[in-house]
């Protein structure tokens, strides 16, 4: 006799069958699944800041940033903020390397530094941080040094007077080298009709020899070598300087010059070779003719010159009526010598009369940065002083 169990069991074991398969092609593709995910979030981890990148708003650099000279002689940094920034990283230029380095790291409350004066390039970069690294601004900020003579036109007062012999071509050059935008020199009409330069009407200051300016002309200024002054054995021989050599120098240079009339009787004639040989050396825009003496003044205004008014100041009302006597006047220039009772009101008047305005015995930082304060277009100084 045949039992029924006999023949029921394979069909219930090719059931299972059927079913573990299918359990397993399950377990396959769903374990497939996973290393495909995974393998996809690796690759998407390796490549998280590229996809970043690609996809976030980019972090900017401040929109300012400015490198200033300070009255301590120091530097200020300063830059804008950057919203969502975390901090911000300074970098300066390296000459040697020829590229910029980072110096110092700073939190977001941070927008300004104050280090010693270095005349270079700084660059600022805006960053935050993004998970486990760091996201810089993809550009940065980048500036060079604002010094004094960015901020004012720096003349030297005959010449660079404290490193060389006063109102020689030394002195001139010395004042070029120094970075000086231009230099400041005296002369005289002798009795020959040539324009001498020299700060007294007695040349001993400059050669030791007791004689007067007047007497010396174009061709025997060369027989008066300067043998006092400022380093003169530093120098090869130095002779008087005539009013020619002067403009040529400064136009060789493109510096401006300030040139100071030092007759009360200045003549026509004289004037006359003044705009010729500024006009010779094309220097009608960079030079100016100042002086003190009112009937001078006049006669340099009929000709085609830029013409300075000068006052030595012994109260607050001789600026007020120099200024005054300028303005109506039409002087291209006003020069004044700093005292304690000048104020700011005094240049902004002024430069209501559209004058390019000076100050002389300039001679230190601090009295520098109170005419930059002030408002002054020049300064003109005895003694070197920028960093």
């Amino acid at each position: 006799m045949i039992r029924k169990s006999q023949y029921t069991m394979p069909v219930y074991r090719g059931r299972n069958l059927g079913r573990k398969r299918r359990r397993q092609r399950k377990l396959f593709f769903f374990l497939l699944t996973v290393l495909i995910v995974l393998y996809i979030s690796l690759l998407a981890y390796s490549n998280r800041r590229a996809i970043y990148r690609t996809y976030a708003e980019p972090l900017k650099a401040p929109k300012t940033f400015t490198a200033v000279e300070q009255p301590d002689g120091k530097i200020k940094l300063k830059w804008s903020s950057v919203n969502d920034a975390e901090g911000y990283k300074l970098y300066k230029y390296n000459n040697k390397a020829k590229k910029y380095q980072a110096i110092k790291k700073f939190n977001k409350a941070t927008k300004s530094f104050v280090t010693d004066f270095d005349d270079t390039k700084y660059a600022v970069k805006a960053y935050k941080r993004v998970w486990n690294w760091t996201e810089y601004s993809e550009k940065s900020s980048k500036t060079e040094l604002t010094t004094i003579s960015d901020m004012i036109e720096v003349v030297g007062h005959r010449g660079a007077m404290d490193k060389a012999p006063e109102n020689t071509l030394a002195s001139y050059k010395k004042a070029y080298e120094l970075g000086y935008q231009g230099f400041e020199t005296d002369y005289w009409e002798t009795y020959s009709g040539d324009l001498i330069i020299s700060h007294e009407k007695s040349i001993f200051e400059n050669t030791g020899i007791y004689e007067s300016v007047k007497n010396i002309s174009e061709d025997t200024r060369k027989y008066y070598p300067v043998t006092k002054g400022i380093n003169v054995d530093k120098y090869e021989t130095q002779y008087l300087v005539s009013f020619e050599q002067a403009i040529k120098t400064a136009a060789d240079y493109k510096m401006n010059i300030y040139l100071h009339t030092k007759n009360n009787d200045l003549s026509y004639s004289a004037v006359e070779k003044i705009v010729s040989i500024i006009k010779k050396h094309n220097m009608l825009s960079k030079a100016t003719v100042f002086t003190s003496n009112r009937d001078n003044f006049h006669k340099l205004k009929e000709y085609d010159l830029r013409v300075g008014f000068l006052v030595r100041p012994e109260s607050k009302y001789d600026i007020e009526n120099a200024i005054s006597f300028a303005g109506e006047n039409k002087a291209d220039v006003f020069i004044m010598q700093y005292k304690s009772f000048l104020r700011k009101a005094d240049i902004k008047t002024a430069h209501k009369y559209k004058l390019k305005v000076g100050c002389y015995d300039i001679n230190n930082r601090e009295s520098a940065f109170k005419m930059i304060d002030f408002g002054a277009d020049f300064l003109i100084t005895n003694k070197y002083f920028l960093s």
